[in-house]
């Protein structure tokens, strides 16, 4: 596994760049603090300090506070913002092609994931992301898609109908259209309120989102479908990144925490939020083979080429690249 790319250190930046007014680089977050995700920023903004003396520091806003994430990836690819750790579905409104990463049912495990992000995949996305004013930092997590209802489900027949919750972008609504739910895409800040009005009966989040967010207290049956798997990535402006020096580089390269201390700490919480819920009163049901097949029957190549279509840009190219990366982080 590879650790956290050289370009990462290009987080940095001093003001002599033009691009800030003081030595201190803004990153973005819509995680809330305590989380895994202000965490690492913070650990790494520690070892930043450390090293550079105190000449370069790392502010961290989390929970949102310059703003939707949508937003911010688009002051980052303009040099308005430095720096911040985004969704896949906020990144697809500036590069779509990245939906290509969040086929459902297209990943096997983690460590599959891991392997072709880290190992095959960097080159084919900075090239991308450099090419619309961003630069990728580091591939970090946020766990799988699963899906939550207010009654329990056996199987895709008894979600039929349901009004649910979708994500926003056309990877998951093509999905749910297969399986014939009623899709209603929300922000993730209006889950809680369209279940409590009746707008929504279910929906699909990756787990720590639903237990923390406090959406299974009233819908309280999750099914851990891990129909899509959802990395997030730290992004920087590439302005922020041209005008840095080498020294500048190798200070925030040596100060950066390792994507796979996040990905243990978000796992690790998965687990914890999953107990929690049980605790709690609510549900959590883990499918067999046979019920997963029947689940990803939904999806089918045709479905993809139609994703890809949808997607256009370069689509097709990358979802080659992820799928040769998949290939060759596959164990048999």
């Amino acid at each position: 596994m590879t650790k956290t790319p050289f370009f990462a250190a290009a987080i940095v930046s001093l003001i002599a760049t033009g691009v800030a007014q003081a030595d201190t680089l803004k990153v973005s977050t819509a995680a809330p603090n305590g989380t895994p995700w202000v965490v690492h920023l913070e650990k790494t903004a520690a070892n930043l300090a450390e090293i550079s003396g105190g000449a370069t520091t790392l502010e961290v806003f989390p929970a949102g506070q310059l703003g939707a994430e949508t937003d911010t990836i688009k002051q980052t690819a303009r040099g308005r913002l430095d720096a911040g750790i985004f969704s896949v579905t906020a990144v697809a409104t500036v590069v779509p092609e990245i939906s290509m990463l969040v086929t459902p049912f297209f990943w096997d495990s983690f460590e599959q994931a891991d392997c072709a992000l880290d190992d095959h995949l960097v080159d084919t996305f900075d090239t991308l992301f450099q090419e619309r004013g961003l630069r990728l930092v580091q591939w970090q997590e946020l766990g799988w898609q699963n899906l939550f209802t207010n009654e329990p489900v056996n199987g895709p027949a008894d979600v039929e109908g349901l009004k649910m919750r979708v994500g926003p972008s056309d990877n998951h609504d093509m999905y749910w259209r297969a399986a014939g739910v009623s899709g209603v895409p929300l922000p993730f800040s209006d889950v809680a309120t369209g279940v409590q009005t009746g707008l929504i009966e279910g929906g699909e989040l990756p787990t720590i989102s639903y237990v923390a967010g406090g959406i299974g207290e009233i819908s309280p049956h999750l099914t851990n479908t891990r129909h899509i798997y959802q990395p997030s990535v730290m992004l920087m402006s590439k302005r922020v990144w041209d005008a840095m020096s080498e020294e500048e580089q190798a200070q925030f390269n040596e100060a950066m925490e390792p994507a796979q201390a996040l990905r243990t700490a978000v796992r690790s919480a998965i687990d914890f939020f999953s107990a929690k819920h049980v605790e709690s009163g609510g549900t959590v049901t883990d499918l067999d083979d046979a019920q997963r097949a029947e689940w990803a029957a939904l999806w089918t190549e045709e479905k993809t080429q139609d994703l890809i279509a949808a997607t256009g840009g370069e689509s097709q190219r990358v979802y080659d690249a992820v799928l040769a990366a998949r290939d060759a982080c596959t164990t048999s």
